[in-house]
């Protein structure tokens, strides 16, 4: 170890505290660079595992390949294994033979060789896969409710094999597979035995499939009903240019790519531009690591400079050359690298793992990927070595940044300025000149705080600029946070868990019915109608009147909002009754001849409304053009606000449009324009224990001859949406936690430092007879002075970025609504975390003797 690496060891061990905050800096920035690129590549990798369950182990399928070409494929060097199955709806269909409901009997077979049912079978299974047409896997549940439960791997099944159909006016003649309908028939073509060599259990791949059949060696399908699956030898970020290469030399017309796998080894040809905002998100988000670390780290070492200043002059002087004294700085950032590099590696490991634990079980739980179900534990975390050197290249990138002005600066250090200091401050005294309000509003003493910011020079604008970016930062991501928020579809507090419904001449009893039975907490009606004012490219879907989606009817705000379509909530008097004393709407309007419905104007359902429409929709009319066979027409009488205690706002979820109007009125209008067998009640239904009181009310429904009856559990698809949400907060507001602690640990190390640099001016101020109270009341100015120019700078800027996003997310957002309650509270954090680390950094000082003080060589 050279003098310049001893005497950078001995500073770094000298000035602990900061070295320590420096550390933290760098760890935190590592650990969230960690956890943006660990997060990612486990999600991939994560959903490449789901993938392989989902659709088995196959990376590309093949259609109508023919025998010469599926020998080619097999002998391809680039493909590790091809299999193939016969694609024969003449013989896609089975039928057992046994006294089970004739729904339970019937299913599907598929006929595959060896090579495919060893990719498409991933999960568990009993025995060993078909190898020839004797031969026959069978779904556990299959046999399960065909009360064959008992059958064991070697014994004998017959079966009808054939096909499945429907034949009529309306659908004409069309094969069938999946689940049993009621008008489906069944054509035999054979009647076969065959010997179960396995059992599964719930394999997701062949999941269509109740039997799967082998194929005899030496059989190959017709070229039309051949469907051929591959898996690469080497499946990387090449796959998918290899399987488009064995596409083109093949002469294969009709294919298709395992995208979501393909995904998951980061293979993005032709597929990039789904992903691609995806990508420029997570570069944005590391971008803003980096730099909001750069200052953190740039500072330190600044200031660090500063300090060492004399030093470096003084090894300049006895012949140290600027490569060295660039060295001295960039072994500083080695130092604290090695320590602080690793540290982060080990906290944004375990931050990772606990999220993605937690994450991971959520998703599974809710059922929101088919394929997930029964798994368990969370989402593995992938910790190779190219994601470890990936983490350490981008905080080796930030170090490097952070230490490349200082070391330049460290390099053009002569030896008399270092030794007389005079390139520290470099102010003209006109530069010094005060306004008079200054000293007639704060005294001498501010006076003097507004000297010293301006003969502090760099080390004063190092600090204002930190708190500025750190503002700026934190105000741009919290809206950023709230803009996402605020915009997720995915959000709404549906307050009911169970829907059932019957025919509106049943809705007393099964009301009565819900309200008796155990674990009920609340049944009220949910009915919606949806009137729709376009449609998709294919939909046949009748339309409403569409001059009620005229933009005239819409605020400036909401101008360019696309109406497609608006609900109608028939909802039990009562609350339609609170709704209207609520409002100070008369009762006696809506309860006469036409029907007549209140519209909820606000699109956000937040504190602040967001009203929508003009006075000018009042009075107009939803209805369709035909009456008979369509709902009612509904006349909007009034607005009403959004009120958060009255659940019945929250029927319908944010940005949808909805009108409310009274059940008894609506079901007496639509009696006279709808046949009865449509008159159908929807009954929203509270209870803390939904899959026991789903089974109930189905059970209910089917021993109790109800007719039109329909029962949902809501709570999965509620959960599904509530993991997708937790998803984006956990990203979100992990992700602003952390900049946080970033930007504060900024303020704190630039205030800290900055102050402990000035011991000298200090002692000066002291010995010219400047008290202990002019003394802290200076501070106390100079820390409200910085405090201004920083907030003067950050909130317009912060503001202006905030509404460049605003422009981009418009479409969405409609207006814009910064937090002002946020930019209030940032002011006050701003001028707390400034008199705490000024207070505490001038309380090292206090004890200082003024003599010793004048003596130190540093300024």
């Amino acid at each position: 170890m050279n003098i310049v690496s001893k005497l950078t060891m001995k500073h770094l061990l000298g000035n602990r505290k900061r070295t320590i905050v420096t550390v933290l800096g760098i760890a935190t920035s590592t650990a969230l660079i960690s956890a943006i690129i660990l997060g990612v590549f486990s999600f991939f990798k994560f959903f490449g595992t789901i993938a392989v369950r989902s659709d088995g182990n196959v990376h590309a399928e093949f259609d109508e390949v023919s025998y010469e070409q599926f020998l080619s494929l097999s002998q391809d060097k680039r493909i590790a294994i091809a299999g193939v199955c016969e694609m024969e709806k003449e013989q896609s269909g089975i039928r057992l033979i046994n006294d089970k409901e004739y729904r339970f009997r019937v299913g599907n077979i598929q006929h595959a060789d060896e090579n495919y049912l060893s990719m498409a079978v991933v999960t568990d299974y009993e025995g060993t896969l078909p190898k020839n047409s004797s031969e026959i896997a069978v779904e556990e549940q299959f046999l399960i409710d065909n009360g064959l439960e008992d059958l064991k791997i070697g014994d004998s099944l017959t079966f009808e094999q054939g096909y499945r159909y429907i034949n009529d006016e309306l659908e004409g003649f069309l094969y069938l597979g999946g689940n049993y309908r009621s008008n489906e028939k069944f054509e035999t073509l054979s009647t076969e035995t065959c010997t179960v060599t396995a059992i599964l259990h719930g394999n997701m791949p062949t999941k269509d499939w109740d039997i799967l059949r082998g194929l005899d060696k030496g059989f190959y399908p017709e070229t039309e009903k051949a469907q051929v699956f591959i898996q690469l030898k080497k499946c990387n970020t090449t796959a998918i240019k290899q399987l488009k290469s064995i596409v083109s030399d093949y002469g294969i017309k009709k294919y298709g790519l395992n995208t979501e796998y393909l995904l998951s080894v980061f293979s993005f040809e032709g597929s990039a531009g789904t992903y691609r905002s995806f990508f420029v998100m997570m570069g944005i988000a590391l971008a803003i690591v980096i730099a909001t670390s750069v200052i953190l780290i740039f500072n330190s070492i600044g200031m660090s400079l500063t300090e060492r200043m004399r030093y470096l002059g003084m090894l300049a002087s006895v012949g140290a050359t600027a490569r060295q004294k660039r060295f001295s700085i960039y072994y500083e950032g080695l130092v604290l690298g090695f320590i602080g590099i690793p540290l982060g590696l080990l906290l944004g490991y375990i931050g990772t793992k606990i999220t993605l634990d937690i994450l991971g079980q959520k998703i599974i739980e809710s059922d929101m990927l088919f394929a997930a179900k029964g798994m368990s534990g969370g989402i593995p975390i992938v910790c190779d070595i190219s994601v470890l050197a990936a983490i350490v290249f981008f905080a080796a990138i930030t170090i490097m940044i952070s230490t490349f002005v200082p070391a330049i600066r460290a390099a053009k250090v002569m030896p008399i300025d270092a030794l007389r200091q005079n390139n520290v401050i470099k102010v003209k005294a006109r530069k010094l000149k005060v306004n008079p309000l200054i000293r007639r509003i704060f005294g001498y003493e501010g006076e003097l705080a507004y000297k010293n910011i301006k003969r502090n020079g760099v080390k004063g604008k190092v600090i204002t600029v930190t708190i500025a970016v750190s503002v700026i930062l934190f105000l741009v991501i919290n809206f950023f946070c709230k803009s996402v928020e605020r915009a997720n579809k995915f959000e709404f507090q549906i307050p009911y868990q169970i829907v059932a419904s019957c025919s509106l001449s049943e809705e007393d009893k099964l009301r009565s019915a819900l309200k008796d039975m155990e674990g009920v907490e609340d049944v009220y009606n949910v009915s919606m109608i949806q009137f729709l004012f376009k449609k998709g490219p294919d939909s046949k879907t009748e339309l409403a009147n569409t001059d009620i989606a005229d933009p005239k009817f819409l605020l400036p705000e909401f101008s360019e909002l696309d109406l497609v379509g608006m609900f109608v909530l028939a909802i039990d008097d009562q609350e339609f009754d609170k709704i209207l004393a609520d409002n100070g709407l008369e009762r006696d309007d809506y309860y006469q001849d036409a029907l007549k419905g209140v519209l909820l104007n606000d699109y956000f359902h937040e504190k602040k409304p967001s009203e929508v429409f003009n006075d000018e929709i009042l009075g107009q009319t939803v209805h369709y053009d035909k009456t008979q066979g369509y709902p009612p027409a509904v006349e909007i009488e009034a607005f009403v606000k959004y009120d958060a205690d009255n659940k019945v706002y929250d029927l319908v979820p944010k940005t949808n449009i909805a009108v409310y109007v009274p059940a008894s009125m609506y079901f007496s209008k639509a009696k006279e324009v709808l046949p009865e067998e449509k008159l159908v009640v929807d009954l929203g239904v509270e209870t803390t224990d939904h899959r026991e009181v789903y089974d109930r009310i189905y059970q209910m429904f089917e021993g109790e001859g109800y007719h039109n009856y329909y029962c949902s559990d809501l709570t999965d698809t509620a959960m599904v949406m509530d993991t997708v949400t937790l998803m984006l907060k956990t990203a979100m507001y992990g992700f602003t936690a952390l900049l946080t602690l970033i930007a504060i640990a900024n303020i704190v190390n630039t205030i800290s430092t900055g102050v402990l640099l000035r011991r000298k001016e200090f002692a000066m101020y002291k010995s010219v007879g400047l008290d202990e109270h002019g003394f802290k009341k200076m501070i106390r100015l100079e820390t409200l002075l910085y405090g201004i120019k920083a907030l003067i700078f950050g909130i317009p800027v912060s503001l202006l970025l905030s509404f460049y996003m605003y422009s981009v997310f418009d479409s969405n957002l409609f207006t814009f609504d910064p937090n002002w309650l946020m930019y209030l509270i940032v002011i006050a954090a701003v001028f707390g975390i400034l008199g705490i680390s000024m207070a505490l950094s001038v309380n090292k000082i206090k004890d200082d003797n003024i003599i010793e003080a004048l003596k130190e060589d540093s300024v």
